[in-house]
C-alpha cells in the first residue's frame, strides 16, 4: 500500500514539475493540481503513520504474548516435575508396604 502512495505521489510531482516548466502563469487547474497534491502527501503521511502504529502495537502484542507462553510453559514443566517425584514417592512407598506383607506371609507361612 506504501508503494501505491508513493507511486502516485511521484506521478503527480513530475505532472507538477513538467507544469512548472512551461513558464507561465497557473490557472486554477494548475493550482487545484497542487492542492491536490498537497492532500495526497498528507494521506500518505497519515497512512504511513497509522500503518506504523498498528505494526508497533502487534509486535508489542506478539512479544508478550511470547512472554507469557513461555512462562505458561515453565508452571507447566515445573508442575510435571513436581507430579512426576509425587509418583515416584508413591511407587517407592508401594513397593516397601507390598514388602512387608510378602515378609509377613513368609512369617506366616513358617508358623
Amino acid at each position: 500500500m506504501k508503494s501505491n502512495w508513493r507511486i502516485l505521489m511521484a506521478a503527480m510531482l513530475v505532472s507538477g514539475l513538467a507544469l512548472a516548466g512551461c513558464q507561465r502563469k497557473e490557472g486554477p487547474a494548475e493550482q487545484a493540481g497542487k492542492k491536490i497534491d498537497q492532500a495526497v502527501q498528507e494521506a500518505g503521511k497519515k497512512v504511513d503513520a497509522a500503518v506504523s502504529a498498528a505494526s508497533d502495537a502487534v509486535t508489542s502484542a506478539a512479544a508478550k504474548a511470547g512472554a507469557a507462553a513461555q512462562e505458561a510453559g515453565q508452571k507447566i514443566e515445573s508442575g510435571a516435575k513436581q507430579a512426576g517425584e509425587a509418583v515416584d514417592k508413591a511407587v517407592d512407598a508401594t513397593g516397601k508396604a507390598i514388602e512387608k506383607a510378602g515378609e509377613k506371609m513368609q512369617e506366616g507361612a513358617k508358623k
